[in-house]
């Protein structure tokens, strides 16, 4: 087999608005709308830097729903820059670009090899007029494709590497929608070395090699559901050894969702200080990139009604978006909630005579695992889980999460009856 390198991504989404954020500061919006052409480039300038000998695109280039032309056209100057190094590009669509939502007029650059819907098709992939690889791949010709198109690709045997392009959803994934559906099985039959997926957001590795199944992820999050890095991946094939493949984040912007204890502080101020320099934390762990960022402030502390009053988590909201005006890079505090409890000297309520120390008593016996009162809520949940029509959409509460429910609900049943509410 011989050696090749080259560059695999998928669900672009270029020119994808952020509606939400958009609502709030449009030109924040702006900039974030902005930010999946950025990742597109950043993907372009690594392939160029390191000299791959293509790009291969899964699919999901840009949001049919929009018909945006300007994504079409700002995705087609990144395919000009990478034909004008010799960097061939091969592309399928998916459901949210599909071959019926591009312009029937746009002209592709030199050495852009695009897949049809109709069938599964090969293109050679040279290097000084010698074939490297041959690169298989079929495109959906609408949003909503149910069939199998992972079986429509040819068994093959060749001398050279061989990669398939495909737009698919693998096995049970219920966070995306079963487009093309496939399993693991049915590629790992088609005789391909390496298969370049999209559709999926996290960045997964199904199988390393024999063959090589890879969803890249999006080069770009767009929500707080994706967080963490996105990128690309960079891959070597080579005969005799397993593929070489390297995630390469190339986000603009980053989400993150975190928790901050405020335990024993003492003042507002300590709370919005803290605030600032955990998100300053996590923009530096994020190697300077811009940041959208959830906190959750979680603790027992004395603060917790004051917290509680009128618009206090949406004063302190504004007061830290307003610390963080002009910074570069940027960070946008997108939501800030509260999971505290007051604090409360659980012996000296457990000890007296009263409906409290009563309350107390039965959400003692809750975090007994061996108690009775645990056993009928477990044996309440197993006929909820067995009956209930919305069973698939949930996952069954484990020991720790239902004690830390248990515990949660006498936070909250205390801090109605001491009146801290």
């Amino acid at each position: 087999m011989k050696s090749i390198r080259f560059v695999h991504c998928a669900d672009l989404h270029i020119d994808s608005p952020f509606q939400g954020i958009s609502a709030i500061d449009p030109g924040l919006g702006k900039m974030l709308r902005h930010s999946t052409y950025q990742a597109f480039n950043n993907i372009v300038d690594l392939a160029i830097r390191e000299k791959v000998d293509c790009v291969l695109i899964s699919g999901d280039i840009y949001d049919s729903a929009d018909k945006s032309l300007r994504a079409q056209l700002k995705f087609r100057d990144g395919l000009n820059r990478l034909s004008n190094e010799g960097i061939s590009t091969f592309i399928v669509c998916g459901n949210h670009d599909p071959l019926n939502g591009w312009s029937a007029t746009l002209e592709w650059p030199k050495n852009v090899f695009p897949f049809p819907g109709d069938r599964v098709q090969c293109w050679p992939l040279q290097r000084n007029g010698e074939i490297i690889a041959q690169i298989y791949g079929i495109s959906f010709t609408k949003g909503d494709i149910s069939e199998n198109l992972a079986l429509k690709f040819p068994r093959v045997d060749e001398s050279v590497p061989c990669i398939g392009l495909l737009h698919t959803n693998i096995g049970a994934n219920t966070g995306h929608m079963p487009y093309s559906p496939c399993t693991v099985e049915d590629l790992s039959t088609r005789g391909m070395d390496y298969w370049a997926l999209g559709h999926i957001h996290a960045h997964t590795i199904l199988k390393t090699s024999n063959p090589a199944i890879v969803y890249p992820g999006c080069s770009q999050s767009r929500h707080p559901g994706e967080s963490g890095e996105k990128g690309c991946c960079l891959v070597a094939l080579e005969s005799g050894t397993d593929p070489d493949i390297q995630f390469i984040p190339t986000d603009i912007i980053r989400h993150k969702s975190d928790v901050m204890d405020i335990t024993n502080y003492i003042t507002i101020d300590d709370v919005i200080s803290s605030i600032e320099k955990k998100c300053e934390e996590i923009v530096t762990d994020m190697g300077e990139r811009h940041a959208i960022i959830r906190l959750s402030l979680i603790g027992r502390t004395d603060l917790h009604t004051e917290l509680h009053r009128g618009n206090i988590v949406g004063d302190i909201l504004e007061r830290v978006r307003e610390d963080f005006e002009g910074r570069t890079p940027w960070i946008w505090l997108e939501k800030l909630t509260l999971s505290t409890t007051g604090t409360y000297d659980l012996e000296t309520l457990r000890s007296g005579n009263d409906f409290i120390a009563d309350i107390i008593s039965i959400y003692d016996e809750l975090e007994d695992a061996e108690s009775e009162s645990w056993q009928e809520i477990q044996g309440t949940l197993a006929i909820l889980f067995s009956n209930w029509q919305g069973k698939n959409y949930i996952e069954e509460l484990s020991k720790e999460k239902l004690l830390e429910l248990a515990r949660q609900a006498r936070g909250l049943t205390l801090d109605k009856l001491m009146g801290t509410e």
